[in-house]
């Protein structure tokens, strides 16, 4: 089987450069295949085989020394092949960094529509018991699909996925238990669509936790506070790559701003630097979902995929944070539980499903199942991070879709999300127009802008005020009872140190020591607030004034809880 090599793209005003990676085989002009064909260019070189549809048409004609060349050094990386290819008229072309929409696009004709295979009949027998000889018939168009009866109980199966595309995976496909592990929808391919969005709801009310949500309410987001968080600490002061990644069209600026006269009149039009690393390179090329044109989806159909990834990438923005990037074994589980489109494959309908409630939805799940269930973290921090993703471009959103591509990837029961929804959304974003997604990010932006009055407590059903409320009330009791009740030692304890010096001032009068000044009637609890014991210190005094004859003075003052107590001055 060929394999798809890896390659980088290029251009000037008036050429494409393609720089393709083939290591370890030997290249000479017998062993190598290059086609240039309209808007197709196909290479091969046992074992490699690419073949890319470009936006614009492609010139390869020896005659005006237009000849599209190809230079191979095996020194560059162990072999790499830079192919250089003219353009029928000149201009920049965008998005040619999208290589996996390329790649995608040759799979289709220009109307994005996949070409029909062809039945070859090897031979038959007619009425007549004669045979016939072999032809090849094709498969009707769309206009004649009606005329090939369809499974009608596969219609009323519940679907899901990508555009609901899917159908019968778990029961059909999947190992046994596969949805158990995956979901919490149980049985998904019974589970009628209509009645999945009240089962959820009806499930995340008996799994919200009021302690934990309370326990949650006031984290400390401050570093040398000793009782702060770590994971929340360090998940609200992070720098996420949305927040740094400058769009391309920026970076071309600034770049260009650093360049010579000369420099610049050798490099005009270059496309922008590279945006992508190898290993997103190669997964945007690797990717192979298929999915309809986006002349067959439909402007309610797009507006409720736009909707299923905002909850999408509120997941991941949850588990981005908190691992700080560094995706671990739990991040599949928290991308899929926070996730309405994924965990119970909700599918929105607009316009009955909005961005707020959508966003409301995503709140709901993260203040119930993970291990952070901050409001003010999961309410508006990442609420910003959905708008600010959006707002960023399509290379940031498809960043965050290969991120959680590899994490799923890796995981051992979330891998089939990948099928259902993650790769066909990596090929639909390449494929929609720029505009299309500033305009929902501006709404999105302003849905954000106005949180206050759509995203509130009370808006998530889960009576958050009237939990609050009860628990401060609690609290409140609770300290006026502590307060009454140490009230009440503080007064005892008053009275049980009147009741010992009276008796120590008893003992010292049958004793016959007439000479020193009472003082048992007055009340006290310590004579110093650094000396421990009641009427001890005095004691002594008394003691002194028996052998020496002198008097000891003695006088009152009040302490920190304002109780009268004794302080010996002299003696």
């Amino acid at each position: 089987m060929p394999i798809t090599p890896r390659f980088k793209i290029s251009q000037t005003e008036t050429q494409i450069i393609v720089t393709i990676h083939i290591p370890h085989i030997r290249v000479s002009a017998s062993t190598l295949d290059m086609l240039v064909d309209g808007n197709d260019f196909h290479f091969h070189s046992a074992p490699y085989l690419l073949y890319l549809n470009f936006p614009g048409r492609l010139l390869d004609d020896a005659e005006t020394i237009r000849e599209a060349k190809a230079a191979y050094d095996p020194s560059n990386q162990n072999g790499v092949i830079t192919v250089t290819i003219f353009k029928e008229d000149e201009g920049i072309w965008k998005d040619l960094d999208l290589l996996g929409n390329l790649v995608n696009r040759s799979a289709s004709t220009p109307d994005g529509v996949p070409p029909r295979e062809k039945i070859q009949v090897i031979a038959s027998n007619n009425e007549n018991g004669n045979e016939t000889v072999s032809s090849s018939v094709a498969v009707p168009d769309d206009d004649n699909v009606d005329d090939f009866p369809e499974d009608i109980k596969s219609c009323l199966r519940p679907h899901y996925g990508f555009l609901n595309l899917h159908h019968s995976v778990f029961t059909a496909y999947a190992r046994e238990g596969l949805s158990h592990d995956m979901l919490e929808i149980p049985s998904p391919d019974e589970t009628p669509a209509e009645d999945r969005r009240e089962l959820r709801l009806k499930t995340e009310v008996t799994k919200f936790d009021a302690d934990r949500y309370l326990g949650d309410l006031f984290l400390s987001s401050d570093p040398d506070d000793e009782n702060a968080d770590m994971v929340f600490t360090e998940a609200m002061r992070m720098e996420a790559h949305w927040e740094t990644d400058y769009s391309v069209d920026y970076l071309a600026k600034e770049m260009e701003k650093l360049q010579t006269e000369d420099e610049r009149a050798e490099t005009t039009g270059q496309i922008s630097p590279d945006f992508f690393d190898n290993d997103e390179m190669h997964r945007l090329v690797e990717n192979k979902a298929k999915i309809p044109p986006q002349s067959k989806i439909s402007a309610i159909q797009k507006e409720s995929i736009f909707l299923s990834l905002v909850d999408i990438l509120y997941a991941y923005a949850y588990d981005h944070r908190t691992t700080l990037g560094d995706a671990t074994c739990e991040s599949s589980w928290t991308i899929v539980m926070l996730s309405p489109t994924l965990s119970w494959f909700e599918s929105y309908t607009p316009p009955y499903d909005s961005i707020a409630s959508v966003l409301r939805w995503s709140i709901r799940r993260a203040l119930i199942y993970p291990y952070l269930r901050n409001y003010d973290f999961v309410a508006s921090k990442l609420v910003k991070d959905i708008a600010s993703i959006l707002a960023a471009g399509k290379r940031v959103v498809l960043r965050c879709l290969l991120q959680i591509q590899k994490t799923l990837e890796g995981s051992e029961f979330h891998y089939l999300f990948n099928k259902l929804y993650i790769s066909p959304y990596i090929s639909w974003i390449q494929m929609i127009d720029d505009e299309d997604l500033a305009s929902f990010a501006s709404q999105v932006n302003e849905c954000v802008l106005d949180g206050n009055c759509i995203l509130s407590k009370s808006s998530l059903g889960l009576d958050l005020v009237t939990l609050e409320k009860d628990a401060f009330d609690q609290d409140e009791e609770e300290n006026e009872s502590e307060s009454d009740t140490s009230g009440s030692e503080s007064e005892s304890d008053d009275s049980s140190s009147g009741d010992d010096s009276s008796g120590e001032d008893n003992e010292k009068k049958d004793t016959n020591v007439d000479n020193i000044d009472s003082v048992s009637d007055k009340p006290r609890v310590n004579l110093l607030d650094d000396q421990v014991g009641n009427g001890n210190l005095l004691s002594i005094a008394r003691e002194t004034t028996i052998t020496t004859g002198d008097k000891a003075k003695v006088e009152p003052r009040l302490n920190k809880s304002g109780a009268t107590t004794s302080l010996i001055t002299e003696l």
